[in-house]
C-alpha cells in the first residue's frame, strides 16, 4: 500500500512525449504516478527510470471496460487519484475530405471518447469526495477550423469544450479543471507534419511549462505566447474576415 502522504497522479499516454516527461517530473516531486498506454514496452521503459514512483498499466483508452477495470485497480492499490491528466491521443492530419470513416472513428474513439472513458469512473469518485484535479491535454488546433487539421482538430475542439463545461459544473464539488493547449512539440506525431513548425519545442520543455501552471488558478495553460496569442486573436474575428485571411495565409491543395 502506498503511503497516504504521497499524492497520486494518473497520466494516460504516459509512455512517450509530454506524458512521459510529466510522469518523470511528478515522480521527482514524490507523487505516485500511474502511466497508461497501449505500448507496454514504452510504459516499462519510463517506469524503470523511477521504479518506486512510476507504475505502468497497459490500457487502450478506446475500450471503456478496460478503463473501468484499470481505474478500479488503481483505487484498490492507491486508494485515491488526486490528479488525472488526460493526454492519450493519436494524430491523423490531412484534409477531412480525404479521411475514411474508419480513420475518423479511430481518432474520435481515442482522442475524445478515450478521455471520457477514463474520466467517467474517476470523476464519480472525485465528485463523491468533493476534491480532485483534472487536466485535459488539448491543442490550439481546436481553436478554429483549419485546413489540414483533420479530425484531430475536431476532437481537440471537443476536448476544450468538455473542459470548459466541467470547469463550471464541478465548481461546487471543488474539483479543479484545466486544459492545456501547447504549441508544436517534437514527437513522432508532429514528425508527420510536412510544413515548418514555428517555435518547435522538446517534450521536456513542454512538460516543465505545464507542471509550473498546475498549481495556478489558470484554467487554460498555453504556450508559447508568440504562437498562441495570434491564433486566439484570429478566432475572435468575424467569420468573413477569418476565412479570407486563412485562405490567403494557408496554401490549399
Amino acid at each position: 500500500m502506498t503511503q497516504k502522504k504521497n499524492k497520486v497522479a494518473w497520466i494516460t499516454g504516459g509512455g512517450t512525449g509530454i506524458g512521459k516527461e510529466l510522469a518523470l517530473i511528478l515522480a521527482k516531486q514524490e507523487y505516485d504516478v500511474i502511466i497508461s498506454g497501449r505500448r507496454k514496452k514504452k510504459l516499462i521503459e519510463t517506469a524503470n527510470i523511477y521504479k518506486k514512483g512510476i507504475h505502468p498499466f497497459s490500457l487502450d483508452v478506446s475500450n471503456p471496460n478496460q478503463c473501468l477495470k484499470v481505474s478500479k485497480s488503481i483505487y484498490k492499490k492507491f486508494e485515491k487519484i488526486d490528479l488525472l491528466i488526460l493526454n492519450a491521443a493519436i494524430y491523423s492530419p490531412g484534409s477531412i475530405t480525404k479521411i475514411s470513416t474508419a480513420d475518423a472513428k479511430k481518432v474520435v474513439d481515442i482522442n475524445l471518447l478515450g478521455a471520457i472513458n477514463v474520466l467517467s469512473p474517476v470523476a464519480k469518485v472525485m465528485q463523491k469526495n468533493k476534491k480532485g484535479h483534472i487536466v485535459f491535454v488539448s491543442s490550439p488546433a481546436g481553436y478554429q477550423g483549419l485546413p489540414g487539421g483533420g479530425f484531430y482538430g475536431v476532437t481537440k475542439s471537443a476536448l476544450t469544450f468538455l473542459a470548459e463545461t466541467l470547469n463550471i459544473e464541478f465548481h461546487k464539488s471543488k474539483i479543479k479543471v484545466q486544459v492545456v493547449n501547447p504549441g508544436f512539440v517534437k514527437t513522432p506525431m508532429t514528425d508527420q507534419n510536412p510544413f515548418f513548425m514555428p517555435f518547435l519545442m522538446t517534450p521536456q520543455n513542454a512538460a516543465k511549462k505545464i507542471y509550473k501552471k498546475l498549481e495556478s488558478k489558470q484554467f487554460e495553460i498555453y504556450f508559447p505566447k508568440k504562437l498562441i496569442i495570434p491564433m486566439k486573436l484570429l478566432s475572435l474575428l468575424p467569420y468573413r474576415i477569418y476565412f479570407f485571411l486563412i485562405k490567403k495565409l494557408i496554401k490549399l491543395p
